[in-house]
């Protein structure tokens, strides 16, 4: 696994992997400021948390890695998809507090036997303020149909199939790779999305991406959206707002020829971008995951495969150009997380051995070593803070290898986490932005990070939608949230390390010092 910051337009130089004892900023000023970095480390804690799986021995095949709270006792629960050479049920592991999980997938309605699935999100569908579950099936088997399905929550973290009833149809059936639920079309409900087979431009020229649209009422219809349906998609896909225009846009990856790059025109019509417009030269074969590295309020990219990693920063407007590559990584995906507080994004490749440190700038160093001796076929990645103790573990989807769980030992730097629900009682409120800024300089001062609520990233990962920001030495921050198609609330000199929630209905907040909406 190596980094190369220096790769461009094709042209490359001498790479190494890169170790320092600190982390400093490439420039000259962040040099002579530079501070030790925090004290992170982790620990492999799948067996004693009782989420490696699969329960019956020589069954592997895990894909999607997905997070959220269930049954709303405030602990995320984890979900992992399954899929190899037989049929087999999927895994969900409820999160039983002191980082420990129980295996409950058949208690509560999601173990979903059929002969695979890949991309699979938790989604409050019918904005009832619960997050029901979304699961792409790649194969049928004779007793299962091959539909993609959907769960609905009744609000205690049990599910019920209402596939048939949500109007999904059963054919033509196609086999699902990543699935997204996003709002198109900024009605305020989620709608659909699931890449058909993972090719990309070498599918089937008959093959169709599925869409469908939300009516209410956990009712769905096929969409007609011909750009969405025709995209030469392949893997992973991401719903995120990269142009910073106020919809939720589509990128998805492509083994066999360029990204595909959906712009969201309005009310859910879509066009085609070419990646070389934008200022994206190199390919996307599995996962494309977006974060904002250089805290300026837009949208980077991390283009992925299995074995590489090329980050784009957004000049803004969605423009972007290339910083820097990572070479000889281990998963289909890139995860973007501030594992150790500091105000910044680090990566983690799902299943390698080493996190890239943020230098505060959007350029990355290798730092702490990751325990994932023995791992095989890692896949996806997601993050939550799985113990409440302020800081970001992390969980890794493996096909030929048991799954991992990684805990976060950081103790050290402040945090704050922001719990979303939009104006129509959506859990999660996903589209919205969130802003965090100096206190008393909301929407003025320097922004010390962005997050953006979304179904899915990279790799069939979802992280917790409960957001986390590292904050540092920071003790108070403003907080500003621009909701999809709605309000824009500020809050003021909330304090550190606690976990706020802010309802679009209500524009309130617990745990605020001070509210604006604005």
């Amino acid at each position: 696994m190596s980094i190369s910051p220096w790769e461009s337009s094709g042209r490359r130089e001498e790479r190494t992997r890169l170790r320092p004892p600190l982390i400093c900023a490439l420039s000259l000023a962040a040099a002579l400021s530079c501070q030790p970095k925090a004290r992170l480390s982790f620990t492999d804690i799948t067996s004693s948390a009782g989420t490696g799986g699969p329960t019956a021995p020589g069954r592997l095949g895990g894909h999607a890695v997905v997070f959220a709270d269930v049954d709303g006792d405030g602990l995320p629960d984890l979900y992992i998809t399954m899929l190899f050479d037989d049929p087999m049920p999927d895994l969900f592991f409820h999160n039983t507090g002191n980082g420990r999980f129980a295996d409950e997938a058949a208690a509560r309605g999601i173990d979903d036997f059929d002969g695979g699935s890949h991309g699979a999100c938790f989604a409050d569908l019918d904005n009832d303020g619960d997050y029901d579950l979304v699961n792409g099936t790649t194969y049928e088997e004779p007793q299962s149909p091959g539909v993609n399905n959907i769960f609905r929550n009744d609000g205690s973290g049990h599910f019920s199939d209402v596939t048939v009833e949500s109007g999904i149809p059963a054919a033509p059936r196609w086999p699902t790779r990543a699935v997204l639920a996003f709002d198109m079309d900024s009605d305020g409900d989620l709608d659909l999305f699931a890449v058909t087979n993972y090719k990309g431009s070498d599918d089937p020229a008959g093959e169709r991406n599925e869409i469908y649209r939300n009516l209410g009422g956990m009712r769905f219809q096929p969409a007609v959206s011909e750009t969405l349906a025709a995209a030469p998609a392949g893997q992973g896909a991401i719903d995120t707002d990269y142009d910073g225009d106020g919809d939720v846009d589509v990128i998805a990856a492509n083994r066999t020829g360029p990204v595909n790059v959906l712009r969201n025109e309005g009310g859910g019509r879509f066009s085609t971008v070419t990646p070389e417009s934008i200022g994206i030269t190199h390919r996307a074969e599995d996962g494309i995951s977006a974060g904002d590295v250089d805290n300026d309020g837009d949208l980077d990219l991390v283009l992925a495969g299995d074995d590489y990693g090329h980050l784009y920063l957004n000049q803004g407007g969605g423009d972007f150009v290339f910083r820097q590559s990572f070479l000889d990584t281990d998963g289909y995906m890139a995860g973007l997380a501030d594992l150790d507080n500091d105000g910044d994004l680090d990566i983690v490749f799902a299943g390698d051995d080493v996190v890239y440190l943020n230098d505060g700038s959007g350029r990355f160093l290798a730092g702490p070593k990751v325990p994932v001796e023995g791992i095989n076929d890692p896949r996806a990645i997601a993050f939550a803070d799985i113990d409440g103790d302020g800081d970001l573990d992390f969980a890794v989807g493996c096909k030929r290898s048991r799954n991992w769980l990684v805990r976060n030992d950081l103790v050290e730097g402040h945090w704050l986490k922001v719990k979303l629900v939009s104006a129509k009682g959506q859990a999660g409120a996903f589209g919205a932005k969130v802003y965090l800024y100096p206190a008393g300089l909301a929407g003025a001062g320097p922004i010390l990070g962005m997050r953006e609520a979304r179904s899915n990233n990279g790799y069939l990962g979802q992280n917790d939608p409960v957001l986390h920001f590292g904050l540092g030495k920071v003790r108070q921050a403003d907080v500003v949230v621009q909701f999809l198609g709605g309000p824009r609330v500020v809050l003021r000199k909330v304090p550190a390390n606690q976990t706020i929630t802010i309802d679009a209905r209500e524009a309130t907040a617990s745990g605020a010092a001070a509210l604006d909406g604005e």
